[in-house]
């Protein structure tokens, strides 16, 4: 909460002087007689598509023979994806990754670690237009080869229309807490100055997991906050 000067000034000096001399003062044309305060309205909804990543994790002897098993790995679990109806768009490669795995040598012996063959990962994101199918859709990958899951979460495809239902909630609430301050120092709140927003969503809850189960993967998708910010400033008015 921020106030103008000439308002810091006033509540400075109501000791030497009543509350009605120290702000009795029209606003000039200046505008320093101020309450600026931060307000915050949200809304919770349902989402309506979840988002994941599947990961393929392959080892060989060397380089090629790693890449050639995840390939191969990985073009399964593709196929996989797109027999659950998810479309070509929704299906994208967000990292693909090779590195040399070493010995371990023990404490005891005096030699370097060396090249023992190669990783190679491949994570592949999706977008799940239906979220009830979620758990089937990570318990089938399993099968079809993926050994990793990262990131489930949760979003709307047009959160615009839940934002707009919670800009005049992020208002008000910077209202009420100017008038609090207002009143606090004798003065009112008078017209609206200068409003400025920022907006944004509740990070979805995390969830990563490496793969080794047979059980059905329950999901619960909840409920999505979505939260606006406003910024506000206020004139005092005597």
């Amino acid at each position: 909460m921020r106030l103008g000067l000439a308002f810091i000034a006033s509540l400075a000096a109501l000791a030497a002087a009543s509350p009605a001399a120290a702000l009795d003062r029209a606003p000039d044309a200046s505008n320093d007689r101020w309450v600026e305060v931060t307000g915050e309205g949200s809304i919770s909804a349902a989402p309506d598509f979840a988002r994941v990543t599947l990961g393929v994790t392959s080892t060989g002897k060397n380089a090629g023979e790693a890449m050639t098993a995840n390939a191969k790995a990985a073009n399964a679990l593709v196929s996989l994806i797109k027999s659950e109806g998810v479309a070509p768009a929704d299906i994208q490669t967000s990292e693909v990754s090779i590195s040399p795995m070493f010995s371990q040598p023990s404490p005891n012996q005096q030699t370097a670690p060396t090249i023992t063959g190669y990783s190679v990962s491949n994570n592949v994101a999706v977008t799940l237009r239906d979220i009830s199918r979620l758990g089937g859709l990570l318990d089938r990958a399993v099968t079809a080869g993926a050994n990793s899951v990262y990131g489930v979460g949760f979003g709307h495809n047009d959160p615009s229309g839940l934002l707009d239902k919670a800009r005049p909630l992020a208002v008000a609430d910077a209202r009420r807490k100017a008038e609090i301050y207002a009143n606090a120092g004798g003065a009112r709140i008078g017209r609206l100055m200068v409003l400025t927003e920022e907006a944004g969503r509740q990070p979805p809850v995390a969830f990563s997991r490496a793969y080794a189960a047979s059980a059905p993967t329950p999901i619960e998708a909840g409920e999505d906050k979505l939260t606006v910010t406003v910024t506000a400033r206020f004139e005092l008015t005597q």
